[in-house]
């Protein structure tokens, strides 16, 4: 039986400016919530 998944998946990227030409990232991090915010 297949189990529903509602996840949610936050990205936050810290990158050296907004140029994607010129500009790298620098730090991610991910965060897994469900639908309830969890």
């Amino acid at each position: 039986m297949a189990q529903e998944n509602n996840n949610l998946i936050w990205i936050d990227m810290e990158m050296t400016g907004l140029n994607p030409d010129n500009d790298c990232i620098i730090e991610v991090a991910l965060v897994v919530t469900d639908s309830q915010l969890n």
